[in-house]
């Protein structure tokens, strides 16, 4: 039954995300969590990521445009691989409390605590007036890329963090979402 809600939460989720751009892992990544630890949970939000943006590239990766993606992409995916060691490092660091709510037992973990932590900071930046206002020229996107490979690899968030860069660079919004597509 686990497996059958995991995969119909993967299904829609991807759905929903073909018209936004981004999403799957907000949505998917805390879903995995509650049945699986959350190393795996971020490692299976990955594998779903790639296999739905190959998908959305056959669909419509044609219009994406080539020089944005080739700044963009290869810094981004370097990094994303140097945030998921990090994370691989971070889940054989022994659990710092245990505790018990009713029959079931909880662990508190640092790869709990960081995910927690890096979720609560960037829903933070969201509601800052002055994060609604920054703007990044072009040139900085293999930085946005290396930024948001990291913490992507790291959290499994990888379109909003790519979103959230990518929408203040002031390409138009169907531009941006194709690069989150063929990245």
């Amino acid at each position: 039954m686990i497996y059958l809600i995991v995969c119909i939460t993967a299904l829609i989720a991807s759905g929903l995300t073909l018209f936004s751009g981004f999403g799957l892992g907000t949505i998917l990544m805390p879903a995995f969590a509650i049945f699986f630890p959350i190393e795996i949970a971020i490692a299976m939000t990955a594998i779903v990521h790639l296999a739905n943006n190959i998908f959305k590239l056959f669909l419509i990766g044609r219009k994406v445009d080539k020089k944005v993606l080739l700044k963009f992409a290869p810094f981004a995916i370097l990094a994303a691989l140097a945030g998921s060691l990090l994370l691989s490092v971070l889940t054989n660091i022994p659990i710092l409390t245990s505790y018990t709510i009713g029959s079931r037992g909880y662990e508190i973990t640092i790869v709990k605590v960081v995910i927690g932590l890096f979720l609560i900071c960037f829903a933070f930046l969201e509601l800052l007036p002055r994060f609604e206002k920054i703007e990044f020229d072009k040139k900085y996107l293999p930085l946005g890329g290396l930024i948001s490979g990291f913490f992507g690899g790291l959290s499994g968030h990888q379109g909003a963090l790519r979103s959230a860069f990518l929408s203040k660079t002031g390409m138009d919004k169907e531009a941006w979402e194709l690069i989150l597509i063929g990245n």
